[in-house]
């Protein structure tokens, strides 16, 4: 049985931002630039690093797997974003 997948798509745009597309169906714009403070972000500020973001359907993923995300810590930045 094949567990429950969040995550349908991720898009790279424009900065440090991402088009995140869940199962559920809604759609987010995710701006990462608030978190590129913490150390475990911080590669992210490379441009290349960033365009190869992947999902497995349960994180977003760059690189070859040295960062992962959740779609609840993407849900999280999405809102501290929009404060």
């Amino acid at each position: 049985m094949k567990g429950l997948r969040y995550i349908k798509a991720v898009v790279p745009l424009t900065g440090t931002r991402l088009f995140v597309a869940l199962e559920s169906g809604s759609l987010l714009i995710v701006d990462l630039s608030v978190r590129l403070t913490f150390l475990r972000f911080q590669e992210l500020a490379d441009p290349k690093l960033f365009a190869s973001v992947r999902t497995d359907g349960d994180y977003v993923i760059w690189g070859k797997g040295k960062l992962r995300v959740t779609a609840r810590e993407l849900m999280e930045t999405a809102l501290i974003s929009e404060a």
